[in-house]
């Protein structure tokens, strides 16, 4: 996708543009927030909600932007206005790295070369939501030095109350460019704060989808990064390139919950606790502090000299990462649950619950070579090991307690890769793959994985039992091709297909309903088999793009998991979930068709559906709840919304001006993205219930909205 393809369509971030356009990627909005989106790609997911397993690397100019302490993405510090294009990579292709084990995502962003001009922006629209760039890029006179630099401001009184959110990006670039060299001096700055309140009960929601559980639930990130970049060439077939970077996170949590401590006469007498446990605050606020630095060098040599008189590349490279993450968190009781769903009353004292120093040492070697056998067959072959050592110590309760976070961890892995390619036309070509790829348990898993001490994520953590390593092992087969002259068009299609296990994968499993309170524990595995099919025709004032996938994301082993509420849940609350039930939240099926009308250079109206089957909710993941027994949503439906843009360039007087319009879910179609069967103490008017309430807790979808703005370039 090019950066234009990205500024045309609706949405607030990369991730939008990924859901609406890409084979295989779907969407959870566990977050609440249009910046907070779990992205799932053939069953891996690339989220900001700390907790939730990661599989996917995401990268923006060759430095991996997944953060230290759980591996997750931030998806409000990449500046989408500054990119300039990216590459959506499947698999689990050693070369990338740590943590991909569905795939990989490449971002490369703007320079004065690529954007020659300056510009400003702005626009205006539903949910308060108003919007500002500007941007500049140049090369200088003796074409040596080029620059690039933005800044947008992202502000909304958000869709369901109160959400609103403030969003601050800068992207600064210097370049240096003559006929052997390039090197770049780049800076990214962000400066946010986001409120997304999550799930809801569904008798909590409303016909308007925008009902909220408790509140509030806020997020500020402060983000720093600074990174060189070069690229040498030694001779005609010999290049040497690489970057040095420091990444700086600051991020802040404020969520007002129930208390899980609650412990009233009523329970006392009832056995459910003790007169010791008494406990008649309603609330609790929980506050966290993380600060994340990560400091990091990565080189490679590349080699185009042919072998054997054949076209042949070989790249040798190696990585190293330092990074540093300082972690606390807070409670303190409140009185009272107000009808808005805010707490307030006298406040108890405030109680550290943990506190984390990690550090972790990562460093790898590759190398992949790709040799054209002959004018039809090419294979390539990679290789690469990396070592990871997590060294945490328990800032609250020192290294000797019982419940210690201390400990010190490594992991290491050789990952191979290898592809053949087939080509036996100039407008067809076949491919087949193995790769190999790991992920380590990052600190945040490391601290909180014994389920006789579940922590409350992204907040409490307990001891820290070793964990293995993810190993995923993905065989994929697919091919492309073009129709040069089919209906007077140029059509484009691809097709592949995709089997993937993980090993040792590790999961967040919940012990309580009432509450997030869980643990994280290896599962021996879990599986991702699927099909991609593509489409994309271009007439002479049309273009129509059409991508569809299925996946099956699976268990791959027996496990058992506590949910209480499920229909078939034990006397414990424990149900048996068996090799072949479905991961949640990850829908079967997913279609993306995308259409443009331009009749003329100056205008153009283009139309995007996303379809989305349906899916099981967290807490029937043996798929054995039964609605008609408890009254609880077992699945998520499934659903499908439109969204429309327009951009009209203005000429003569108005030369360089241009207006564009968006609109998102034009059917305003009701709809969810993720669900879990829960339990909560509030009631359908609001009020606080003494006693749990089984519940099916979902995510609602935005309703229709539109934008209107205006951009000028000089």
């Amino acid at each position: 996708a090019t950066g234009e393809e990205i500024r045309e369509q609706p949405g607030v971030s990369i991730a939008d543009y990924m859901v609406n356009n890409l084979e295989g990627v779907t969407v959870n909005e566990v977050g609440g927030n249009p910046y907070q989106l779990e992205i799932n790609y053939r069953g891996y997911n690339a989220t900001p909600i700390l907790g939730n397993p990661q599989g996917l690397s995401i990268y923006v100019d060759g430095v991996r932007q997944n953060m230290p302490f759980s591996n997750n993405v931030l998806w409000d510090t990449i500046p989408d206005f500054a990119i300039e294009d990216m590459q959506l990579v499947g698999g689990s292709n050693a070369v990338f790295g740590l943590n991909t084990l569905g795939g990989s995502l490449s971002m490369q962003t703007k320079s004065g070369r690529t954007f020659n001009k300056s510009a400003i922006e702005g626009s205006t629209g539903s949910w308060g939501r108003n919007t500002g760039l500007i941007e500049s890029g140049g090369v200088s006179e003796d074409n040596k030095y080029d620059y690039y630099a933005g800044y947008s401001y992202f502000k909304e009184d958000g869709w369901r109350e109160p959400s609103p959110s403030e969003v601050q990006q800068g992207f600064a670039k210097l370049g240096y460019e003559d006929d052997t060299s390039r090197f770049d001096l780049s800076y990214t700055g962000a400066h946010n704060s986001l409120v997304g309140n999550g799930m809801v009960p569904k008798y909590l929601l409303g016909d308007d989808l925008e009902g909220v559980h408790t509140l509030i639930d806020k997020t500020r990130t402060q983000y720093n990064q600074v990174q060189l970049s070069g690229t040498e060439f030694f001779s005609d077939t010999i290049m040497g390139s690489g970057n040095i970077y420091w990444r700086n996170i600051d991020q802040s949590t404020y969520n007002g919950d129930l208390n899980d401590e609650f412990c009233d006469d009523d329970a006392i007498a009832e056995g459910e606790c003790t007169a010791e446990e008494e406990n008649e605050n309603q609330g609790v606020i929980n506050r966290s502090k993380t600060q994340q630095n990560a400091y990091g060098i990565n080189g490679q040599l590349t080699f185009d000299d042919d072998w054997q008189a054949r076209r042949n590349q070989l790249i040798v490279g190696a990585a190293f990462e330092y990074s540093k993450v300082k972690f606390s968190q807070n409670s303190t009781d409140i009185a009272t649950l107000d009808p808005s769903g805010f707490f307030s009353g006298a406040l108890g004292d405030k109680e550290q619950t943990s506190g984390m120093t990690g550090k972790t040492y990562t460093s790898s070697i590759f190398a992949t070579n790709n040799h054209a056998i002959n004018d039809k067959w090419s294979i390539n072959n990679s290789l690469r090991y990396n070592y990871v050592d997590i060294r945490n110590t328990d800032t609250l309760n020192g290294d000797d307690g019982a419940v210690s976070l201390s400990g010190d961890h490594d992991f290491d892995r050789l990952n191979p890769s290898v592809g053949l390619t087939f080509s036996p036309y100039d407008n067809l070509t076949t491919y087949g793959s193995y790769n190999e790829a790991n992920r380590a348990p990052t600190s945040i898993e490391l601290g909180c994985a014994n389920p006789e001490n579940p922590c409350t994520l992204p907040t409490q953590m307990a001891d820290d039992p070793p964990l293995e390593q993810v190993v995923a092992k993905t065989f994929e087969a697919g091919a492309r091709g073009r129709f040069a002259s089919f209906l007077n068009s140029n059509t484009s299609w691809n097709i592949s297909g995709y089997s993937a296990t993980n090993n040792d994968d590790i999961l967040f499993i919940y012990a309580d309903d009432a509450t997030a309170e869980g643990y994280f524990d290896n599962v021996d595995k879990t599986t991702r088999k699927g099909i991609d099919l593509g489409l994309s025709t271009a007439f002479e004032t049309w273009t129509i793009t059409m991508n569809y996938n299925y996946v099956k994301a699976q268990y791959g082993t027996d496990v058992t998991l506590i949910s209480e509420n499920n229909s078939s849940a034990d006397a414990e609350g424990a149900i048996q979930v068996e090799d072949g039930d479905y991961l949640p939240n990850i829908p079967k099926h997913s279609l993306k068709l995308r259409t443009v009308y331009k009749p003329d250079p100056a205008w153009y109206l283009g139309a995007t559906m996303t379809a989305f089957s349906s899916s099981y909710m967290m807490g029937n993941e043996n798929q054995e709840n039964d609605s008609s027994v408890n009254g609880l949503q077992s699945e998520v439906p499934g659903y499908a919304i439109i969204n429309l843009d327009a951009e009209y360039r203005f000429s003569s007087m108005l030369e360089g001006w241009k207006i564009y319009g968006k609109v998102t879910n034009l059917l305003d179609n009701k709809y969810y993205t993720g669900g879990r069967i829960a339990e909560s103490r509030v009631e359908a008017d609001r009020s606080f219930d003494d006693d749990e309430i089984a519940t099916a807790s979902l995510i609602g979808g935005a309703p229709r909205a539109g934008w209107v703005g205006l951009r000028y370039e000089f």
